[in-house]
């Protein structure tokens, strides 16, 4: 009777090892690319040819990154030379150049440099308020020459103060950037 016992307890052990084979084969066939349905493999497929095409892309234009940059700094240093005074001297001689291009007699230019986070490192940020004096049709060609002009000056404010006779004030606030010396 134990010898029968024993045959019986090896014949289980057999059985469940050849089981336990099963399964482990099962588990490999299902976590191989073999054991995946067609139709996820080709999603998987799409998926990746998507990702190379788009890492292709940001390879290419990475490309010359070089010259861009400095293509970039030469824009950006043109700019400043023609569209930023490095002086309160150069934004008197615009304002001047102005006034008597239109026709226009101007007073009382104050001049206040404004701090706060949007002024770009490198920059002074510059506000002007200027009265001119002149007809409705001088006044109109001043603002508009200052806003058409080359060297940067942002019309934030128009305001007119009085007439005598033909004669209209406006009160003009204007802002700018000034470029630093370096």
């Amino acid at each position: 009777m134990i010898g029968e016992l024993r045959d019986v307890r090896t014949q289980l052990l057999v059985a469940a090892g050849v089981l336990l084979m099963l399964d482990l084969g099962a588990i490999g066939v299902l976590m191989s690319p073999a054991g995946r349905s067609r139709g996820l493999q080709e999603q998987r497929f799409e998926q990746l040819r998507l990702e190379k095409m788009a890492k292709a892309k940001t390879a290419v234009s990475a490309q010359g990154m070089d010259r861009k940059i400095a293509t970039a700094r030469e824009q950006e240093a043109a700019f400043n030379r023609e569209r930023l005074a490095a002086r309160y001297s150069a934004m008197s001689e615009q304002l001047s150049t102005i006034a008597r291009e239109a026709g226009v007699k101007v007073t009382d230019v104050k001049y206040d440099e404004q701090t706060g986070k949007d002024t770009p490192q490198g920059y002074g940020s510059v506000g002007i308020t200027v009265q001119v004096h002149g007809s409705y049709a001088q006044d109109m060609r001043f603002i508009n020459a200052a806003e058409r002009q080359k060297m940067l000056m942002l019309i934030d404010g128009v305001a007119f103060s009085g007439m005598q006779g033909e004669e209209l004030t406006v009160s003009i606030h204007l802002s700018t950037y000034l470029r630093s010396a370096a």
